[in-house]
């Protein structure tokens, strides 16, 4: 928005970015950006990028004439003045400034417009691709004008007249603000009061799907909505980023122009998560936050992932049962009787145990996806072939319940009732047998 934008344009130029938020289903960044707080994506894409002075919509005209303003909007044919700073695409910028000899700066190049006669003024600390901008953007404003080039000190008298006479500009560059390290917040209103909570260390895990957080960048803010969040609230996030830059205002000293940006979960952008150890195969993980941390802490043995189609699913619904099997077979074989395994053959097992449970589970799911068919007398119908299952899986758990006791009873530490119990290392060679012939049966009858 610019600086003399006229309220009306401002509220009209929302409406119209929330229409065409909401018509794409959330999925861009929505951002309110205020002139001379641009951030460096957003002046990439505009090469070069120019602002001029004035306005050019009805409302900006109707509301000089009603407060007797003068109308200083650029036009080829006026004085214009125009600083060129930057040093990358990133940040190069051509600004309009008053055309009088203090805006002059020797950090940064100018244009000077008067007439048919574009000066290219050449501060003393300026730079080459700053000259080189200058070149380009007078050829934008003035296509085929005469240009002349002026050095710091060595300004001619045309230059002065065009500027109303000599003065003395400054020649320090501008400071840059201060880089300061980001914090995320939880936000929310509870009885019209903006509530905030830092979260300390934070990274990705910290992105809750049910909560609406705020990254302070200092230099940028963004408001990043969780899928599971209530959908007025969503409507309304923004409102809260507001919200809190003015409380933000008011006691960290951050600038109310500050840039503001509305992310989406499942849509950040790089310039969002280059603030954390992205992971993309966390942000791609669907459900609650509850069902994302299983996700992560168990892999695919609880969020099976399929992509086939329908009849591929049944195609390879024996396919899977086999591997199933014999992952199984593999995973619970007691080939040593020995209680003291190396680390790397340790890991290995518990490696082929989640194989063989994510097999299992892929192959229940396949089931679940199956078109109904006619049943056959000669084959378990789903519900049974779960029942088995959830029945193996029950007598395993209770035999390992039994092995605890008998451990605790010797002094040993008891390593928790988890799914690791279900694949447990130190097994005696009786009771693996035991629990394999019970989950052979009960596979055989359920799924062979």
């Amino acid at each position: 928005m610019g600086k003399e934008s006229v309220q009306d344009d401002q509220v009209m130029a929302t409406q119209l970015a929330n229409t065409m938020f909401n018509s794409l289903k959330g999925r861009p960044v929505q951002a309110c950006i205020f002139q001379g707080k641009e951030p460096p994506q957003f002046v990439a894409l505009f090469q070069p990028m120019v602002i001029l002075k004035g306005g050019l919509s009805s409302g900006y005209k109707s509301y000089i004439t009603e407060k007797g303003l003068t109308d200083d909007t650029y036009s080829p044919d006026s004085i214009a003045l125009i600083r060129v700073s930057g040093t990358s695409v990133y940040n190069n910028k051509a600004v309009q400034v008053d055309a009088v000899a203090t805006s002059l700066c020797s950090a940064d190049c100018f244009l000077l417009q008067s007439g048919n006669t574009v000066f290219i003024w050449h501060g003393s600390s300026g730079t080459f691709e700053q000259q080189q901008w200058a070149v380009k953007i007078a050829e934008f404003l003035k296509p085929g004008s005469a240009l002349k080039h002026a050095k710091d000190g060595t300004e001619t008298s045309a230059f002065w007249f065009a500027l109303g006479g000599k003065q003395n500009f400054t020649t320090k560059k501008v400071t840059q603000e201060t880089v300061r390290d980001p914090h995320l917040y939880t936000v929310s209103i509870k009885s019209g009061k903006l509530e905030v909570s830092e979260v300390f260390n934070f990274c990705q895990d910290d992105l809750l799907t049910e909560d609406i957080m705020i990254l302070d960048t200092h230099a940028e803010v963004f408001v990043w909505v969780g899928h599971s969040v209530d959908s007025n609230e969503k409507q309304n996030a923004f409102d809260l980023g507001q919200k809190y830059i003015e409380f933000a205002v008011a006691l960290e000293g951050l600038s109310p122009d500050v840039p503001l940006f509305k992310v989406t979960e499942g849509n950040e952008p790089c310039f969002f998560t280059t603030y954390f150890s992205w992971n993309g195969a966390k942000a791609a993980v669907h459900g609650n936050s509850f069902q994302k941390k299983l996700s992560q802490l168990f892999g695919s043995l609880l969020h099976p992932e399929s992509n086939d189609k329908s009849s591929h699913s049944n195609h390879d619904g024996p396919t899977q049962r086999a591997s199933a099997l014999a992952a199984l077979s593999s995973a619970f074989n007691p080939s040593t009787a020995s209680k003291e395994k190396s680390f790397s053959s340790s890991q290995g097992e518990y490696t082929q145990r989640a194989e063989a449970l994510a097999a299992l589970s892929s192959a229940f799911s396949s089931s679940s996806r199956e078109k109904p068919a006619a049943p056959k007398p000669a084959r378990s119908t789903q519900g049974s072939q779960r029942a088995a299952a959830v029945a193996a899986l029950s007598t395993v758990l209770t035999a390992e319940q039994k092995k605890e006791q008998l451990d605790n009873a010797k002094g040993r530490l008891s390593r928790g009732s988890s799914l690791d119990s279900l694949v447990s290392d130190d097994l005696n060679p009786e009771m693996l047998a035991l629990r394999w012939e019970t989950l052979w049966k009960a596979l055989s009858r359920g799924i062979l």
